[in-house]
Order: C-alpha cells, then sequence, then structure tokens
C-alpha cells in the first residue's frame, strides 16, 4: 500500500511559521474584541488559539525536530567561531609575551 503524504515536509518550519503567525493574528483579534468590551467572545477566541498552538506544537513533530537542529547549527556555528577567536587571542598574546621578553633580554 502506497502512503498518503497530507502536507508537504521539505520544510516543515515554514508550515510551522504560518500557523504561528495566523494564531499571533487570532491572539490580537482577541485583544482587540477585550477592548471593545465583548469579553466573552475575546475569550472563546484566547482559548481556542492557546488550544490550537499547544496542540500543534505537540503534534508537529518534523517542525521540532527541524528547529532544533537550526538551533542546534547555530550553536555550533557560535561555539566554532568562539574558539577560532580564543585561539586566535591566545596566538597573539604568546607573541606579545615573547615580544615582552626579548626586549627584557636586549635592555638587561
Amino acid at each position: 500500500m502506497k502512503s498518503i503524504q497530507l502536507q508537504n515536509t521539505t520544510h516543515p518550519w515554514r508550515n510551522g511559521l504560518v500557523v504561528t503567525t495566523g494564531l499571533s493574528l487570532f491572539t490580537v483579534l482577541a485583544s482587540l474584541l477585550w477592548s471593545a468590551g465583548h469579553a466573552e467572545w475575546a475569550f472563546v477566541l484566547a482559548f481556542l488559539t492557546v488550544w490550537l498552538l499547544i496542540s500543534l506544537f505537540w503534534s508537529n513533530d518534523e517542525f521540532n525536530e527541524e528547529s532544533g537542529s537550526i538551533l542546534a547549527r547555530i550553536v555550533d556555528h557560535n561555539f566554532d567561531q568562539m574558539h577560532e577567536r580564543l585561539e586566535q587571542l591566545e596566538q597573539e598574546l604568546d607573541q606579545v609575551r615573547s615580544y615582552g621578553m626579548e626586549r627584557n633580554r636586549r635592555v638587561a
């Protein structure tokens, strides 16, 4: 049997971005309803927004995995840059120390 693929899984983070943007819009609409004095409808919309966000977040393992791997790559890249910069600073410090020792020998 062939499995049916319901959604495009090449970039699951895009789907998550679209969904969370829509849910953010619902949150803004809920706050506008609250400000306009429609507290019961604002509560319904806010509750629906939170419920959808939690259920989609828990059910979208691909998005969680993709976003985690993106974050891990960013952290690895930053640590690599910090490590390279530390090595460069250590080399410069060694050069300054050796220059200072040679200068002290010449003076003595």
